[in-house]
């Protein structure tokens, strides 16, 4: 696999990412029904809180943008949020990659020992993404706007892998 770096997110990263996300749907499916479609600069950065949440971009060594996520505390875990994959990166292994990385960093920054994240109902390839490295389905913890079009999901422990550094 190439090198991989994986880096707190600026907001050039987060800007590149727009391209990403070229429709109304392939925004609610990976950022929620709130965030704005059409958005501005502005309105994206705001909307993905990057500067708010711990925000990573994994990025080839070359400089290239491949995958975005974040976490935060919710529920008592470390809850993974706005997890994406660059679409002419995906199927390469740098969601699995991207998402284990997070949750070492994510468990160990606020101290639990269990992670969770919402996926819309009709992102088949996602969801089968985050079964493979080992989410199962649970209630809601909460009612919110997106319990009727997602699922939640919880992974006990951080990783089976052993840590590493931040590159690949």
């Amino acid at each position: 696999m190439e090198s991989l770096l994986l880096l707190p997110a600026s907001s050039e990263h987060v800007l590149q990412m727009m391209q990403w996300f070229p429709s109304r749907e392939s925004c609610i499916v990976w950022g929620g029904q709130g965030f704005r479609f059409p958005f501005t600069a502005h309105s994206f950065l705001t909307d993905c809180r990057w500067s708010e949440l711990p925000s990573y971009v994994l990025q080839q060594r070359s400089g290239e943008l491949c995958a975005f996520g974040q976490y935060y505390l919710r529920a008592g875990r470390c809850h993974l949020a706005r997890l994406a994959v660059a679409p002419s990166h995906r199927g390469r292994g740098f969601g699995t990659w991207l998402i284990e990385k997070l949750m070492q960093i994510g468990t160990r920054e606020l101290r639990v020992s269990e992670c969770s994240l919402f996926v819309n109902m009709s992102n088949e390839a996602a969801i089968a993404l985050y079964e493979r490295v080992g989410f199962m389905r649970a209630p809601h913890p909460q009612t919110t706007s997106e319990t009727s079009t997602s699922h939640y999901m919880v992974r006990s422990g951080a990783s089976s892998k052993p840590a590493s550094n931040a590159s690949m």
